[in-house]
């Protein structure tokens, strides 16, 4: 089919190459494409310009320009020095005969290679051998035409007009999706400088977050000194009066009331329990929720919380009977507590009252949730209430309670750091927190908890009771390392009373000293994870296990056992013997520990 004749030449100046031997195929081919490009007056509009291989092409011409040679050789250099000069040819037309007996595969594999998008017309092919194969042996390529006879002008103006478009669609294709790649690039660039400089800012905000928390932990800490200076110094005034007593007792002659001694243990197992929760609330990290009693762990604090506040703060608890279990983190819990409670300290300066209520809440759909509060869900909730009578704030202060923007470490004019990690762990149990306030009457703060699905375990402290056990048969020898001496010599008080033998170490090389020379007749070891010289209780448990892994280890400490940092899970009762400890306690995990050595 051949195309519309009328039609104008597009305006892409190509450059045509035409290797045949044909002299008058120069003239047949300006006369064709000169009628091809007629106008409607007559007259050609766009004369072919044909030039031989040694003349300069038109460079101002809007249609193609046409250069002809006769020799393989000198096409191949006419398309090498064309790509070299920026000037590339788009179309080669070749005249088969000339390649008779000659190899015409390698001539046009090197124009490839020197120009890709070079197309490539093979006419007259007929007596060449295995014509039909020539498209298979070239490799099938979309920009090579093979035609069996030779081609006449009329056809070949034909071609060159349909290449020499396709060319410059090509060209404009290839433009296009380059111009198109390049904004691809560019706004990829872009994506990437933006999705760099936020993930920068999320980890600077990250640090700041984490670094508010550490702030905020040391000034929790502050003020919970302050009121533990007070607790213990009252503690250690009924102590160190009551061993006086016994001391002038003794030197008179008499026996020490069993009543006096009653007030000491009651006193140093009241300072101990309030060393357990300090070590506890002080844990660096939370738990995942699980079903806890709030009532429970409110009355369990109680005690140490009204010395927290002072004594000049009248403190009341109250609770909803039948109260369901809430879906909470204790540690994170207690710290609320904590941190609401010290608010409500210092609003009341000379005293008042501070009240905490809980109780059971139904919220029923989503309107009602609307219109409690911004965070709150549908559900079941227990509801825990602090409330005070202190100075209370205006309605601006109250707005920017929570808002770390206006944060401030004095609580004047700005959010207190204490409140903004309480949101934080409240909104990490699935809860929310909601505060009123009415100036020079009081504030109250409502924790909202989620109702658990399962049941809390139970905490009730388990009885010291001695097991028994037969002395005679459970004697045996026992290495102690710890640096304190006292605990050393009350700890080898203990055990000989029942028999064992002891050998005491202050330090793991001294342990390790006696270890090499009495090796088999130790039967266990109680080891302080916190030992002097840089060798840790965990190090020197892994030393000892080396030589003898069935020996029995019990580790003692007075940190949390989720702040030491070690692979060894740590179970109080088992392996583990938190300090302070009894005699019952020390007695009870060593029996344990020598009629069971393989649970250790």
């Amino acid at each position: 089919m051949y195309l519309n004749t009328i039609q104008h030449n597009l305006a892409t100046c190509s450059r045509i190459l035409i290797v045949t031997e044909e002299r008058s195929l120069q003239g047949d081919l300006r006369i064709s494409h000169a009628l091809q490009n007629m106008t409607a007056s007559g007259s050609s509009s766009a004369p072919l310009g044909i030039m031989p291989s040694n003349s300069k092409p038109r460079s101002a011409s809007a249609v193609p320009d046409v250069v002809c040679t006769a020799s393989e050789k000198e096409a191949l250099a006419l398309v090498e020095a064309a790509a070299q000069g920026h000037k590339p040819f788009s179309l080669v037309v070749m005249d088969g005969r000339l390649f008779y007996g000659k190899d015409y595969r390698h001539l046009i594999h090197r124009l490839w290679q020197t120009q890709r998008d070079l197309h490539v017309v093979l006419h007259a092919v007929s007596q060449l051998e295995a014509f039909e194969q020539i498209p298979i042996d070239l490799g099938a390529n979309h920009q090579l035409l093979v035609f069996k006879f030779r081609l006449v002008p009329f056809e070949i103006t034909q071609l060159i007009r349909t290449l020499t478009s396709r060319h410059g669609a090509d060209n404009q294709t290839s433009h296009r999706n380059l111009n198109l790649n390049s904004q691809l690039l560019e706004v990829t660039s872009r994506f990437e400088d933006v999705s760099n400089r936020l993930r920068l800012e999320q980890d600077h905000r990250k640090q700041l977050e984490d670094q508010l928390c550490r702030n905020q932990r040391l000034e929790t800490v502050g003020r919970f000194a302050d009121a533990m200076a007070h607790f213990f110094n009252n503690y250690l005034t009924v102590i160190q009066g009551h061993l006086e007593v016994a001391q002038m007792t003794q030197e008179a002659g008499a026996s020490v009331p069993s009543a006096t001694l009653k007030e000491l243990l009651l006193a140093t197992q009241r300072a101990a329990g309030v060393t357990s929760q300090f070590v506890s609330f002080n844990r660096r990290e939370y738990l995942q929720p699980t079903p806890v009693h709030l009532a429970q762990i409110i009355d369990g604090q109680a005690s140490m919380l009204q010395k927290a506040i002072g004594e000049q703060i009248v403190m009341q608890v109250s609770h909803n009977p039948d109260l369901p279990c809430a879906m909470a983190d204790q540690a994170a819990l207690e710290q609320i507590i904590f941190n609401l409670l010290i608010h409500a300290r210092e609003s009341m300066p000379t005293g008042g009252r501070l009240m905490i209520q809980t109780r059971h809440l139904v919220v029923p759909d989503a309107e009602a949730a609307c219109q409690m509060h911004g965070e709150a869900k549908p559900g079941e909730y227990v509801v825990m209430s602090i409330s005070d009578t202190g100075k209370g704030m205006t309605p601006a202060e109250l707005a920017g309670l929570f808002d770390s923007a206006k944060m401030s470490s004095d609580q004047e004019g700005g959010a207190d750091i204490a409140l903004i990690l309480v949101q934080g762990l409240v909104r990490m149990q699935g809860g929310w927190i909601d505060a009123r306030s009415v100036l020079e009457v009081g504030t109250e703060f409502s924790i909202y908890l989620p109702v658990a699905t399962g049941t809390a375990p139970s905490h009730a402290a388990p009885e010291k009771k001695l097991l028994s056990n037969n002395i005679e048969d459970a004697a045996s020898t026992i290495l102690i390392v710890d640096d304190e001496d006292s605990v050393r010599q009350v700890m080898e008080y203990v055990l000989t009373s029942q028999g064992h033998k002891v050998l005491t170490a202050a330090d793991a090389t001294e342990a390790w000293a006696i270890w090499r020379e009495k090796a088999s007749v130790i039967k266990l070891a109680l080891i302080d994870v916190k030992l002097p010289g840089g060798v840790s209780g965990f190090d020197l448990e892994k030393a000892l296990s080396a030589e003898d892994p069935t020996l029995p280890v019990i580790f003692t400490c007075g940190y949390s056992p989720t702040s030491l940092n070690n692979a060894k899970e740590l179970k109080a009762g088992e392996n583990f013997l938190p300090k302070p400890f009894g005699m019952v306690e020390l007695l009870n995990i060593v029996g344990q520990a020598l009629l069971q050595p393989a649970r250790l």
